[in-house]
């Protein structure tokens, strides 16, 4: 709207034109969708964009003369946001009030007019308007700094919401709005309700971890803390970088003490996933990986050798090389047994050994490891020769 209320000996005639300057020409503005011409000579431009821009003219008569005025209409095109959000967590005591701020750049032109402010709250089932008790105060930035935009205003908000808000800790929503455009910007709010309540942390930690394709993956870990507790875990999103809620369902189950099972690995599961327990007193969270990898079966890359001595009362030092697709030392299980004649004794229980993962013996491109075995046999061999088995399995 741009005012162009008279002055003067009435009666007056107010006409409005729009001035186009190259080339130059001239145009009445009458009443239509595109422009509106008030009694008292105020012209509305409704739904303003880009093509209103330019220079536009008010001329004034009555019966002593007439004057004019050129007014330059610019229309910015910036969309409303939120320059510093809120933060991540909030902590607060029972009963005490809650304040916030942030940054708005906007292209409007005074905030108390143009810019509307609603805060909700949500817990589990829980969803609440908090708009009613909201209070903020604002101060536009004159000076450049580091928010500084063309043609953007930049506005700091303060906010205070009394202690009423909430009986519980929940999430909470600001979103800001003009006439175009909107942001929101959310923080967690941890009600501690007691001084002696204990913050929330995980027994054993959860770790990354690597599954075998179509296996049952079960991720352990134990949250502690003061009760209640809120366990959530989370899946990156590979295409929106942004972490996705599980629920428990066919495939995910999220157990009471905060472990994740997933059922039938396959690589969509592979990814970055996030666990997070909140109480009272705090929260916390954890990142970890998991990698779903293909079955490959075992192979002995380099045996035994086809024959070795021993001098009788000694142990036996001997090692062989495998290739398997095993996640840990610990999927990898030995036996050992001494044939002699036609009879066979398992002789497992006399042998020790090591295993270390090395370098592949070849450029095998699956998702396989190399792994070297040391074992040592102490048993106590005659003078008869026979012959040693060793058997490599895994899980």
């Amino acid at each position: 709207i741009i005012d162009a209320t008279p002055g003067g000996s009435p009666p007056f005639t107010i006409r409005w034109y729009r001035v186009e300057s190259e080339p130059e020409e001239v145009q009445e503005i009458v009443d239509s969708s595109d422009y509106k011409v008030y009694p008292n000579g105020s012209l509305a431009i409704p739904d303003i964009d880009a093509d209103n821009e330019g220079t536009y003219r008010v001329v004034l008569s009555n019966g002593d003369g007439s004057t004019s005025v050129d007014i330059e209409v610019t229309v910015l095109d910036i969309a409303l946001v939120i320059e510093k959000q809120l933060p991540e967590e909030i902590i607060i005591a029972p009963e005490e009030d809650l304040n916030l701020e942030l940054i708005v750049s906007t292209a409007t032109t005074t905030l108390e007019d143009d810019i509307t402010l609603s805060l909700q709250y949500s817990s589990n089932e829980i969803k609440k308007d908090l708009t009613k008790y909201l209070e903020f105060n604002l101060l536009e930035f004159t000076a450049e700094n580091k928010y500084s935009k063309d043609n953007a205003r930049i506005w700091g908000v303060n906010l205070r919401v009394p202690y009423q808000h909430s009986q519980a800790s929940g999430n909470l929503t600001l979103v800001v709005r003009d006439s175009h455009s909107s942001d929101s910007t959310t923080t967690h709010l941890i009600i501690a309700k007691e001084a002696n309540d204990e913050a929330p942390f995980f027994d054993p930690v959860p770790s990354s971890v690597k599954s075998f394709h179509g296996d049952d993956l079960f991720i352990q870990t134990s949250v502690k803390g003061s009760t209640p507790l809120t366990v959530l875990w989370f899946k990156l999103d590979p295409y929106s970088s942004e972490f996705i809620e599980i629920v428990n369902d066919d495939k995910f189950t999220i157990h009471s003490n905060g472990s994740l099972s997933i059922l039938d690995t396959m690589e969509e599961d592979e990814g970055s996933y996030r666990v997070e327990v909140a109480n009272n007193a705090g929260s916390a969270k954890v990142d970890i990986e998991i990698e779903v990898i293909q079955r490959i079966d075992l192979v002995i890359v380099k045996p035994l050798p086809r024959q070795t001595h021993v001098y009788h009362g000694k142990d036996l030092d001997l090692e062989v090389t495998v290739y398997a697709a095993i996640t840990s030392e610990d999927d990898l299980t030995l036996s050992l047994g001494h044939s002699l004649k036609g009879s066979y004794k398992d002789i497992t229980e006399y042998f020790t050994y090591t295993i270390s993962e090395e370098d592949d013996v070849d450029d095998r491109t699956d998702d396989g490891s190399t792994w070297l075995i040391k074992f040592i046999v102490s048993y106590p061999f005659t003078d008869d020769l026979g012959h040693l088995t060793s058997y490599s399995e895994y899980w």
